[in-house]
């Protein structure tokens, strides 16, 4: 994140038990408390932001539907995070035990082999990543609508 989008914030009602455990976790990673709370703060957001979805339930399911289903029959849930550069084909999203949340990648491409179909059924949701490739058979807007701050998203031919 550059500088420009930085600023200092003052936040009242902090519970001083939890500024001490991350603030310990911080300094346990070598991180400030102001960059380890913005993470904090996107993968929150992300998570509100897809609710029910990351139990298994469909976005717009009737909130008393969703208390009455069983949370024993969803897929498990994987979560990348992290990572430098990755790169995603058909067969690694058609492995994957579930759908995919993404966070914290420095590079994530999807090459040529994956399209909107496979894209819409794997990729859960897409946080925190510096620049996302991808191709022209792959929906641009379908990956928009995955992804919370990302910096940049290319398009390649």
């Amino acid at each position: 994140m550059s500088n420009s989008r930085r600023k200092n914030i003052l936040i009242r009602g902090v519970d001083s038990d939890a500024y001490e455990e991350i603030s310990s976790l911080a300094r346990n990673m070598g991180v400030s408390v102001g960059y380890l709370v913005s993470q904090a703060f996107k993968t929150f957001i992300a998570l509100v932001d897809i609710g029910p979805q990351l139990l298994g339930l469909k976005k717009d399911l009737p909130e008393i539907i969703s208390r009455l289903v069983s949370l024993e029959k969803f897929k498990r849930r994987v979560f990348i995070r992290h990572i430098g550069r990755l790169e995603l084909s058909r067969e690694d999203l058609e492995k994957a035990e579930g759908p995919l949340f993404i966070i914290g990648v420095d590079e994530l491409v999807f090459d040529p082999s994956v399209d909107t179909k496979i894209f819409e059924e794997k990729v859960l949701r897409i946080v925190d990543c510096g620049k996302v490739v991808i191709h022209r058979g792959l929906n641009k807007l379908t990956v928009l609508s995955k992804t919370l701050f990302v910096r940049e998203i290319v398009e390649i031919v």
